[in-house]
């Protein structure tokens, strides 16, 4: 399980459309989270899709103009670059957005908690107590930090030029790598290690 990680952008809406498309093909998450507003997200989506989806604005005008050209002579290219188009359409629906403030998000790695939220300021105990990893969007920059058994991080504002993927290793530990979204390079990576209970068997 992958999951991508977007700071805010709000001043800047094509770096986060710049952002997703890494995120949701170069760097091959099952889906991302912005981290900032649903207004600034839901305008990136509405203009990529409306790009993405000229000539089949519904799934039934896809349907008709895929078998239209499924049964046409030499449209094999045609057909193959409209279900190309389909494709990249669905990918839209791997991008979400944090509930409006106060709210919060919660993803599942197997059995540990992470809790994404604008604001980590409005958590209280209850909350940070249950998570296993915190992740927020308000921040000046990118940062991972641990507190004892939990790890806060951000990507920070995507000016900043960081993207986060969270990840759970093979070992079953969970890793945050940081990437920088206009060339996929890496920026650094940290691994979550996971405590196991040890079973104790007396002779």
């Amino acid at each position: 399980m992958r999951i991508g990680l977007i700071g805010p952008s709000e001043e800047d809406p094509a770096l986060l459309r710049e952002a997703a498309e890494f995120l949701l093909g170069d760097a091959g998450v099952e889906h991302a989270v912005y981290l900032g507003t649903r207004a600034t997200l839901s305008k990136v989506v509405d203009a990529w899709g409306e790009q993405v989806t000229r000539g089949f604005a519904s799934e039934e005008r896809f349907l008709e103009h895929a078998a239209a050209l499924a049964l046409s002579d030499g449209e094999g290219q045609a057909l193959s670059a409209l279900l190309e188009r389909d494709r990249e359409r669905k990918r839209l629906d791997s991008l979400s957005c944090l509930p409006a403030p106060p709210g919060r998000t919660v993803e599942l790695f197997d059995d540990k908690l992470v809790l994404l939220v604008h604001d980590k300021a409005s958590l209280d105990q209850e909350d940070i107590a249950n998570a296993f990893v915190v992740v927020y969007g308000k921040s000046k920059q990118a940062a991972v930090h641990r507190f004892g058994p939990r790890t806060f991080c951000t990507p920070g504002p995507l000016k900043a030029g960081r993207v986060m993927v969270l990840e759970r290793e093979p070992e079953g530990h969970l890793a945050i790598g940081q990437f920088d979204p206009h060339t996929g390079e890496p920026r650094g990576r940290d691994v979550i290690q996971v405590r196991r209970a040890r079973l104790v068997v007396n002779p």
